[in-house]
């Protein structure tokens, strides 16, 4: 999920109005109150944001190089960035984790144990993940 600057939450355009309506009253110290308002909103959002941070994507890329050839992670990296951008907290609809697997166990797994299925799943249908990349690039779909 990607918030975009064109459509606030209304938790947020609710905040902005209850500090302008504030800040036009108190002078100095209600604009600053006004950019406290908006930086405890932004930072409530960004925690709450299911994106996957800088940090757990480099974890996850890291680990699933450790168990791929460097063609194997290439192949994995753009699909599993397609599929999920690498969030293990990623679904749609009935499709969960790194590589959209349609399983519930990938709802629950953590990073690891994702990336383990991943590949056995590319490896039992296609053969590796290479191919699952071939096959993907020719229907759209893996």
């Amino acid at each position: 999920m990607s918030i975009t600057c064109w459509k606030r939450p209304r938790f947020t355009l609710m905040l902005d109005s209850f500090a302008t309506m504030h800040s036009a009253r108190q002078g100095p110290k209600g604009i600053a109150r006004r950019c406290v308002v908006h930086l405890l909103a932004g930072l409530c959002l960004l925690l709450m944001s299911p994106e996957a941070s800088a940090v757990e994507v480099k974890t996850i890329q890291h680990y699933a190089g450790q168990l791929l050839t460097p063609l194997e992670l290439y192949s994995a990296d753009i699909l599993w960035t397609h599929e999920s951008n690498w969030n293990i907290h990623s679904h749609n609809g009935s499709h969960w984790g790194i590589c959209q697997g349609r399983s519930d166990y990938m709802r629950r797994a953590n990073y690891k144990q994702q990336v383990q299925w991943c590949i056995k799943y590319a490896y039992n249908r296609y053969g590796s993940i290479a191919l699952a990349l071939e096959h993907w690039r020719k229907y759209g779909w893996h």
